[in-house]
């Protein structure tokens, strides 16, 4: 019973490790890298909160000034 947990515990272990080499070898796709940089970084997991309400003046200040310009005659 011992060698067999200690021979699934090596199988495991040489399965682990070729799947990190294969992990870290393949290439990055061109595309994708243009596209992470053309997105917004994501809010922190810090401040997400912060983000929202920032977003949510952004939001408001634009609603306040469209309104304000179609009031003027």
């Amino acid at each position: 019973m011992r060698y067999f947990v200690v021979l699934a515990l090596i199988v495991l272990g040489v399965i682990f490790l070729r799947q990190k080499t294969a992990e870290n070898s393949a290439p990055v796709k061109p595309a994708e890298a243009a596209q992470a940089a053309l997105t917004p970084r994501p809010a922190s997991e810090h401040d997400w909160a912060k983000a929202a309400i920032d977003r949510t003046n952004e939001v408001k200040q634009q609603v306040k000034r469209e309104r304000a310009s179609n009031e003027v005659p």
